[in-house]
């Protein structure tokens, strides 16, 4: 149910047993393409650093 009601939505999940995390994104585009709908890329930085690039995303994405 990712994204029913919101075009644009972020997802936060643990990665492995180190501290990477994984950021997937929705794609507005491909909403009839579940394959294709969701951006994931993969973040094995230092916390503060991880923190930082998610709160960018989060916020260049205009999710609310």
């Amino acid at each position: 149910m990712l994204g029913l009601s919101n075009k644009k939505t972020v997802t936060i999940q643990p990665v492995g047993k180190d501290l990477s995390v994984l950021l997937a994104t929705t794609k507005t585009k491909k909403q009839n393409k579940p394959a294709s709908l969701l951006h994931k890329s993969v973040m094995k930085k230092e916390f503060r650093r991880m923190a930082k690039a998610v709160e960018n995303q989060v916020n260049k994405k205009n999710v609310a």
